[in-house]
C-alpha cells in the first residue's frame, strides 16, 4: 500500500479539522484525500461541520434573564418544609367575598375572587379565576415591597403546596407577577422564598376558592 493510500483514523481527522496536526502529516492527509478515499472524505466533512457547530455554540451568549430563571428553579428543588429561611406568615387584609355582590354577579359564567395579604414588608395580591364547570382554578398574583416600592422582585419561585406536597410552581416576572393553574384541594399554602433576605413568605389559602 502506498503512503497516499493509507487510511487515517477519526482522531487524526479530528485533529486535522482543528488545525492540530503537524504540517508534514497534513500534507500526507491531503494527499490521501486527493488519492480519492471517499470514506476519509466523509469523515473529514462530518467533523468539519461538527467543528463549525461547536464554534457557533461557543460564541452564543445565554440571555441573563433566562439564566436567572433556571437558577431560581434549581435552587428550589428541595421540599418546602426543609427550607432554612425565616418563615414570615401573611395576614389577610382584604377579601372581595366580603363586598356586597352586585345584582346578577352570581349568574355570570366566570367566578372571580380577589384577596390581599401582608407579610412583613411585603404584600401579596391574589386573584382567583374559575370558569363554571371547570375542575381547575387559575391564580394570578403580584408580590410587592410596601416599604421599597421600586424593589425588583423578578425570578422569585412561587410554590403552591398542599400539606407537605408541592402542587405546582411558577416564577415571578419583572413586576413581581405570576400565574398558577391547579385543582383546588384542602390545606393549600403559597410559599415565596426571598433568598436575598433570608426569608420565606407563607400565605395560607385553605381550600380556595369558597365561591
Amino acid at each position: 500500500m502506498t503512503e497516499a493510500a493509507r487510511h487515517f483514523d477519526i482522531t487524526e481527522w479530528a485533529d486535522y479539522v482543528r488545525n492540530a496536526v503537524p504540517d508534514e502529516q497534513r500534507e500526507r492527509m491531503l494527499a490521501h484525500l486527493e488519492y480519492g478515499c471517499s470514506k476519509c472524505e466523509r469523515v473529514k466533512e462530518l467533523l468539519s461541520r461538527f467543528a463549525a457547530i461547536c464554534t457557533r455554540e461557543a460564541a452564543y451568549q445565554i440571555p441573563r434573564a433566562a439564566e436567572q430563571q433556571v437558577k431560581a428553579m434549581i435552587s428550589m428543588v428541595k421540599s418546602p418544609r426543609q427550607s432554612a429561611l425565616q418563615r414570615i406568615w401573611a395576614s389577610l387584609i382584604y377579601d372581595s367575598m366580603n363586598d356586597p355582590q352586585p345584582v346578577g354577579v352570581r349568574g355570570t359564567h366566570q367566578i372571580n375572587r380577589q384577596v390581599l395579604f401582608h407579610a412583613g414588608d411585603y404584600s401579596v395580591d391574589l386573584r382567583f379565576e374559575h370558569e363554571k364547570g371547570s375542575a381547575s382554578m387559575v391564580l394570578v398574583g403580584q408580590i410587592a415591597n410596601q416599604k421599597v416600592p421600586d424593589e425588583i422582585l423578578a425570578n422569585l419561585p412561587v410554590i403552591l403546596v398542599a400539606g407537605n406536597r408541592e402542587v405546582t410552581r411558577s416564577i415571578s416576572n419583572t413586576f413581581g407577577e405570576f400565574q398558577l393553574e391547579y385543582v383546588p384541594e384542602s390545606d393549600l399554602r403559597l410559599l415565596v422564598p426571598l433568598e436575598s433576605r433570608g426569608q420565606e413568605l407563607e400565605v395560607q389559602l385553605g381550600k380556595t376558592p369558597q365561591i
